[in-house]
């Protein structure tokens, strides 16, 4: 699941830059789309039927599943703000330092044991991202990786969140931040105002958000917080080449160099827990349902 939910999200880049709107339009838009999907998902799973169910919708209401919508609100309009002021690569190659942002505010957080290991290809993932925004450091695209920065913090919070607030359906949140989005859109821009031929592809667009929503939403329940965010990263692959293969925009070398350096550590982290047995593996666990 969150390998498919990354290839979807590395789409993002290419997609967008296909459209021809500005950045509010595109994120409230996709996020309507997107989120008004994921609400169908939670009405058909049944979620919003039977006491359980609504216990969780309750908690949904509650200050913690607000606070999940806020955070998701706010990522979806920074991803789009960013990949229309820096390249592709360059957000792609902040956005990849999610696990160890995740891993640890887990620590802080869930109390999540962080292993030497982690802090090291954090540092090395930091590097890597140090090595991107300071190669890029004309006003536009420096603009465009501080918001790719701050993106990438508040993803790490929301995978984090997800996991400890168990009573909250996350999928339902989500989804409603989506809708909720697109309200406030509608107070602070001109969402109307895209042209009637890019309808088709904003749809499409707001679909694929969707699937991949929904997908990292659950996978994210059946991991632990540092390995989420890993397989979050595969994103980061998926877009470079999809923004290449579609858009014809090659990266920098320096960012090129800072993301061989985040994928080093990403891979060479998980190289090692695979080594060592550490990966869960949630598909041969007996099938359990989540706690309220």
């Amino acid at each position: 699941m969150m390998l498919v939910s990354g290839f979807g999200f590395g789409a993002t880049g290419a997609i967008s830059r296909s459209i021809d709107a500005d950045a509010w339009q595109l994120a409230s838009w996709r996020s309507l789309i997107g989120g008004g999907g994921t609400l169908v998902y939670v009405w058909l799973r049944g979620r919003m039927s039977g006491s359980h169910a609504r216990l969780r919708v309750s908690a949904t209401l509650g200050p913690q599943g607000l606070l999940l919508v806020g955070l998701s609100g706010l990522s979806m309009i920074l991803y789009i703000d960013a990949l229309q002021r820096t390249e592709v690569a360059n957000v792609s190659v902040i956005a990849a330092t999610v696990p160890f942002l995740a891993a640890g505010l887990a620590w802080l957080i869930l109390r999540e044991r962080l292993r030497r290991s982690t802090v090291v290809a954090g540092l090395v993932a930091l590097g890597g991202v140090t090595l991107t925004v300071a190669g890029n450091l004309g006003p536009g695209d420096l603009d465009g990786n501080l918001r790719a920065v701050i993106l990438a913090l508040t993803l790490a919070l929301l995978i984090v969140l997800i996991r400890r607030f168990e009573g909250a359906d996350a999928v339902l949140a989500l989804g409603s931040a989506g809708v909720l989005l697109f309200v406030v859109a509608l107070a602070v821009a001109d969402p109307l105002g895209v042209a009637a031929d890019q309808m088709p592809l904003l749809v499409f667009f707001g679909t694929v958000f969707a699937v991949s929503l929904v997908l990292w939403t659950e996978g994210v329940r059946l991991i632990p917080a540092a390995e989420a965010g890993l397989l979050t990263s595969s994103e980061t692959p998926f877009s470079i080449l999809l923004a290449w293969i579609v858009l014809a925009e090659a990266p920098p070398l320096v960012t090129v160099a800072g993301g061989l350096l985040v994928l080093g550590a990403i891979f060479g982290h998980a190289g090692a827990d695979l080594a060592a047995g550490r990966v869960s593996r949630p598909w041969l666990r007996p099938r359990t349902r989540p706690r309220v």
